[in-house]
């Protein structure tokens, strides 16, 4: 008896034994799987701070950095083994997530980062927790906009008086466009007169006969081209007090728009000699819009619009009549006018002005009287003394100042000098740069003192005239204002016009260099363009666990 208690006792013991070995073992499990979801779980988070201090460095340029891959892992900061898995998924800007690890773009407004973490320690057994945590945290991504500056035209007028005859405006940089921008009035253009720029008109129609435009035709009313003229970019036309079935946009006798048409109204391309678009035609009005391809003529692309389409020559492209939800063209960017004052009479008032400002610190004052130059007058003589810029006050100059045809001597500037007047008369002008490398700026300035936005053509504010023995040289460049009239006929200007009313004679040529007077922005009256140029990483907008693998 004593034997069984003995044996059974030591049953119960191991029993006991067994069951709280069992149970010890148990809760290691279950404690070191805890600690590795902790583990894990830190692996995790420290992953998305990594990645998220990563991603707000920014690059030279100013847009949010980006590691190879679209990866990172905690090798990256030195350790030996890896905790933490990161993959960058920027959105597909259709409602998802890319599919692969990728860097975001430009365009991306969110992005995702997928943290996996990972346990250092080993778990097994029934009690054991996760080894491996995955998180999501998803942050916005803002756009980073630069402003596209406004390239002063070649030509400003606020209107053009005359038709453009035999005309001719290059550019003396093929990559920079000559263009021609007019506040008010029509645009007429013909006999071979060419245009090496966009032609952009405020409140106006253009008129093309014979006539090249290397650029864009972009007007708020109508637009006709005919006898073989040639646009080779595209033809925008607002189709302003345009109505019934006229059209806004009428292409014949031979023309040519290597780009495309977009009309507020009805277009027609036309049979005689051939017409044709090489581009697309978008016409938009209303269900009565209508665009006419006449036998002979053809259209290189395709052909919508809201109304209907009558087709008897080619249409390379698809015809969409009856399309809704066409957006009109858009408005021309033609700024207001610029008022260029000066009222200055003490050395003071010269200091505060913008010229002075922008360097150019020596004043000649021209006394009162005539300022009719000719041969061997000081006045013109000591131009070729200046070596810093100089601002020559002419203002008391009675009717302004004149150069006649005896002018002498001939000018080689050593710096850029200013002159500013009541008018000019230009029956001969020579300037050349002292030294070949070196381009010398000249600016002849007709005040405005009127700030309203407006050209004041009122009081002494005169014109300026070009005759056809001005001669500016190709190591110098003039910039001429007047609120008044510009009217040149010579065939060697060099520079940029900016005028009330500019008028070109039949002799009429102008190389386009850029000349702006600095420190005056012409294009301040405009909404500034803005053009996406990078992005970088915004606030996070959520974080939560998902399963591993995403």
């Amino acid at each position: 008896m004593a034997l069984v208690a003995v044996i059974a006792l030591a049953a119960v013991t191991a029993v006991i034994g067994v069951t709280v070995g069992a149970v010890t073992v148990r809760s290691l499990e279950t404690t070191n799987g805890v600690a590795a979801s902790i583990e894990a779980r830190a692996a995790a988070q420290a992953g998305i701070a990594y990645a998220e201090n990563e991603l707000r460095k920014l690059t030279p340029a100013g847009d949010g950095a980006c590691p190879s891959g679209a990866t990172l892992d905690d090798t990256d900061v030195g350790a030996a083994n890896v905790d933490f898995l990161v993959e960058i998924y920027p959105d597909n800007g259709a409602g998802g997530w890319a599919t692969t690890p990728t860097c975001p773009a430009p365009e991306t407004v969110q992005i995702r980062v997928v943290s996996t973490g990972y346990a250092d320690r080993s778990v097994s057994g029934a009690g054991a927790g996760e080894d491996v945590v995955a998180l999501e945290a998803t942050f916005q991504y803002l756009p980073r906009t630069v402003e596209v500056p406004d390239i002063d035209p070649a030509v400003y007028a606020y209107s053009i008086d005359g038709v453009l005859k035999k005309f001719v405006l290059d550019s003396a940089d093929f990559t920079i466009s000559a263009d021609v921008q007019i506040k008010t009035g029509d645009f007429e253009c013909s006999n071979n007169a060419s245009v090496a720029g966009d032609v952009i008109l405020a409140n106006g129609s253009a008129d093309l006969t014979a006539c090249t435009i290397a650029g864009t035709l972009h007007v708020t009313e109508g637009v006709g081209i005919d006898g073989g003229s040639l646009v080779t970019g595209d033809v925008i036309a607002g189709g302003d007090g345009i109505t019934g079935t006229n059209p806004t946009v009428r292409i014949e006798a031979g023309t040519r728009v290597n780009g495309d048409v977009f009309a507020g109204g009805n277009v027609s391309v036309l049979s005689s000699s051939a017409s044709e678009v090489i581009g697309n035609i978008t016409a938009t009005r209303d269900t009565s819009t209508r665009v006419i391809v006449a036998n002979g003529s053809s259209v290189g692309g395709n052909v919508l619009t809201s109304g209907t389409i009558q087709r008897n020559g080619s249409i390379g492209g698809t015809e969409s009549p009856g399309v809704t939800g066409l957006a009109t063209p858009v408005a021309p960017r033609v700024p207001n006018w610029t008022d260029m004052p000066w009222a200055v009479t003490n050395a003071t008032q010269f200091q505060a002005t913008t010229w002075y400002q922008q360097g150019f610190t020596n004043l000649v004052k021209w006394p009162a009287g005539t300022c009719s130059i000719g041969s061997s007058d000081p006045r013109w003589a000591a131009l070729s003394t200046y070596t810093t810029p100089t601002v020559i006050d002419a203002t008391d100059c009675v009717g302004g100042i004149t150069t006649n045809n005896n002018l002498s001597p001939n000018i080689s500037l050593s710096t850029n000098i200013v002159f500013i007047a009541d008018k000019f008369l230009f029956n001969k002008l020579y300037f050349a740069s002292s030294s070949p490398s070196v381009n010398r700026k000249l600016y002849f300035i007709v005040p405005d003192n009127t700030a309203n936005e407006l050209p004041t053509c009122t009081g002494e504010a005169g014109n300026i005239y070009l005759t056809n023995e001005a001669d500016i040289q190709s190591t110098v460049s003039a910039f001429l204002y007047s609120p008044c009239e510009i009217q040149s006929d010579r065939n060697g200007l060099r520079g940029q016009l900016y005028g009330g009313v500019i008028d070109f004679d039949q002799q009429a040529q102008m190389t386009y260099v850029p000349t702006s007077p600095p420190g005056v922005d012409f294009s301040a009256s405009l909404p500034p363009v803005l053009q996406l140029a990078g992005a970088y990483m915004g606030d996070q907008i959520s974080i939560r666990e998902v399963n591993t693998g995403g």
